[in-house]
Formats: structure tokens, sequence, C-alpha cells
């Protein structure tokens, strides 16, 4: 009798262990489809706004130019990496909403336009997966609706995920990619891939570019 209460609280458990698990694949499910969806509007959205910034202007870095804001979750436009086929918006923070949409500033970092050291996060297991394959010298352009940055890269290293030396201020205009590390790694990852490159020229807008602003239903 022991036995079969025993082996009806174990089916019981089991139930329930597979129940919580479908619950948990389901809602991955629907705020990746989520992600993805609104991560390709904002794409499409910044590519047009961002389409302008065309005009050669070599080696000329604006003074704290101001970031147009775009939509409500704070596009602030496109992150391109040609020789990886990697292009992705660009928002003005690393919350969790926009990680799982496209790249974010890192906070406390300088923006585009504001000279400095502009950091840029991205998931390892999205967005920043093509960067395992970046190679010194590569282009990294980023794109506002008012300027259009081109950096190359000069460096590349795996760090600590406390190591915060790169992310400090420089003296030049440079960009600096961070994503977690191993690219391939289950769970947190302990260390921290970083791509610092440095500013080439700067492309100024012909004229802003404007559209309607949209409504996005929040990632779940």
């Amino acid at each position: 009798m022991a036995r079969a209460s025993a082996s009806g609280v174990t089916r019981v458990i089991e139930r329930a262990c597979w129940a919580l698990a479908c619950v948990c694949i389901a809602f991955y499910v629907a705020a990746r489809t989520d992600a993805a969806i609104n991560g390709n509007a904002d794409l499409a959205q910044a590519t047009v706004l961002t389409s302008g910034a065309s005009t050669t202007t070599p080696n000329v870095t604006p003074a704290a130019q101001p970031i147009t804001a775009f939509t409500p979750t704070d596009l602030r436009g496109l992150l391109e990496i040609p020789s990886l086929g990697l292009r992705t918006p660009l928002y003005s923070d690393t919350s969790e909403v926009n990680l799982n949409r496209g790249a974010g500033l890192i906070p406390g970092m300088a923006g585009p336009g504001e000279g400095g050291n502009l950091g840029v996060a991205a998931h390892r297991d999205g967005t920043f997966r093509p960067l395992q394959n970046i190679q010194v010298g590569a282009a990294i352009e980023v794109r506002t609706a008012d300027f259009h940055y081109v950096y190359h890269v000069t460096s590349i290293a795996v760090v600590e995920r406390t190591d915060a030396a790169l992310l400090r201020n420089t003296d030049q205009a440079a960009i600096t990619l961070v994503t977690c590390y191993p690219f391939h790694f289950v769970g947190p990852a302990p260390r921290r891939f970083v791509v610092r490159g440095l500013l080439d020229s700067t492309h100024e807008a012909v004229a802003p570019v404007t559209l309607p602003l949209r409504e996005k239903t929040a990632a779940i």
C-alpha cells in the first residue's frame, strides 16, 4: 500500500515537472518569436531612418551630437559588420527586451557622436553569434539618423567577466563590442569576448528622415 502511494506521488511530481517544462518552453518560444518579429520590424525602420547618412566627410568626429530617438523602445540606429553579414538594430540600453531584439548601448559609456569609447553589447547566442569569426581590420559601422560612423577592428580579447578595463573611456574615438564567452556554453558564461575598433571616418546625413512612431508590443 505504501509503495503504491509513493508511486502515485512520483507520477504526480513527474507530471507537474513536465507541465512546468512545457510552460517554460511555451514562454521561451513566444519570447523568441516576439523578439524576431519586433527586431526585424525595428531593423526595417532603422534602415529607412538611417538611409540618408551617406555623404562622405572623412575623419570628422562631431562633438556631442544628439542621438535621435526613433521609437518608444529607444531605437538608436543600426550596427553593421559587413564582413560577417551582421546587421542589427541598435538600442539605447542593454535591457533584456532590447538584447533579445538586437544590440544595446552599454550604460555609462559614450554614445554615437560623443567621442570616447562607444560600448555595445549583445547576446552570444543571438545577435553577436557571428562575432566569433571577426578579424582584425574588419569594418564596424554605426548608423544613426544624422551620421554614419565607420570603425576598423584593432584588437580582439577574451577577459574575465569582472574585468572592465576595456570598457573605460578612451582619448580616441573608439567602439567596444562585448558579448559572453565561450560562444557555445550552457549556462552563465564565465568570460567576455571583447572587440575594440577605432574610428576611421564619419559620414553626415544629407537630410534628417522622420517617420511616424510605431507602437510596439513588449517582449514576454
